[in-house]
């Protein structure tokens, strides 16, 4: 069956983005409007990315043929966008070698607010807040049907508590726009959206799009805390548990040296003693100045271990 000279010129361009980018950025675009698709498109230009829309039945079968020549890269791809189920829906391609956040930054800067239309899914929760509508009271039975509760003030219609209109995945009905658009509000929101990201074989959900640097800092320090406390519970030493370690035992050496004739010079021991005993500083806040100094007394015994560890090793041969 001959290939119509459209159908030929989208697979032709199809093919070179595939060839041209790295990443593919598969974007959900709902209720986006023209001009907002416009002024994004623009805007990627400018990043040297690139939107492409279309039907997901060619877009899968161009990628299959690209598979069939056993290209590797090529028949990964297929299994994993085509027979993985991410060609669906109403998701364009949006082909780049740029950082994956420098293209969410450019999509979230056309992000659009807009009313509650029929027919719209609540992408979140909906509420129509107390207060003085402003309305006059011939319209206490509108809000009445809606199970909306309200009083007159003033002359005008007031709701006395906050009303739940619209949960998330509910479909907005006539009576529910009608109010919401009577008392001005716009509670969506709507913007190209990153859904599924493409990196040279790998997938990423826009979960996974969201753990930064400073998250996979924050898990990091966790796990070292976690293995600190049992380490230290179980009394079996560890490089994380060690400055503690060496931490209360400088402690203990500073409530010995106070109780007794014993002074040490080292980790300025002896002038903690004389300043405590002064009245300069108060024994509760003796062991914050020794904190001070567990990473230079842990330092100096860990060094001193390793120094061991190798006289013991040479002793042995």
């Amino acid at each position: 069956m001959p290939v119509s000279a459209e159908k030929a010129a989208y697979a032709d361009k199809l093919n070179g983005l595939l060839d041209k980018y790295d990443k593919i950025l598969f974007v959900q675009i709902d209720n986006v409007t023209s001009e907002q698709l416009h002024n994004v498109r623009r805007d990627l230009r400018a990043k040297g990315a690139e939107l492409l829309m279309g039907k997901k039945t060619m877009q899968k079968r161009i990628i299959a043929n690209r598979a069939e020549d056993g290209n590797e890269a090529a028949v990964t791809m297929k299994e994993k966008l085509v027979d993985g189920g991410v060609l669906v829906g109403n998701r364009g391609m949006l082909f780049t070698n740029s950082d994956v956040k420098e293209i969410a930054d450019i999509l979230k800067s056309h992000r659009i607010q807009a009313p509650a239309k029929v027919g719209n899914v609540a992408p979140i929760d909906v509420s129509v807040p107390a207060g003085n509508t402003g309305m006059e009271p011939t319209m206490t039975s509108f809000f009445q049907a809606l199970g909306v509760q309200t009083k007159i003030a003033k002359g005008t219609v007031e709701i006395t508590v906050e009303k739940k209109v619209l949960s998330v995945g509910d479909k907005v009905d006539a009576g529910c726009a009608a109010l919401l658009q009577k008392l001005r509000i716009s509670p969506f929101w709507y913007e190209v959206e990153i859904e599924v990201v493409w990196d040279k074989g790998n997938l990423f959900t826009a979960e996974d799009m969201s753990i930064t640097d400073d998250v996979l800092e924050g898990c990091f320090l966790e796990g070292i805390n976690n293995v600190t406390a049992l380490s230290l519970g179980a009394g079996v030493p560890t490089e994380a548990a060690f400055p503690h370690l060496v931490l209360d035992a400088f402690k203990n050496l500073l409530a010995i040296s106070l109780e007794t004739e014993y002074s040490f010079e080292e980790f300025n021991g002896k002038q903690l003693k004389d300043d405590i005993k002064s009245g300069k500083v108060s024994a509760a806040a003796a062991p914050a100045a020794a904190g001070k100094a567990a990473p230079a007394a842990a330092a100096a015994a860990k060094e001193e271990s390793e120094e061991e560890d190798d006289f013991g090793m040479e002793g042995l041969f």
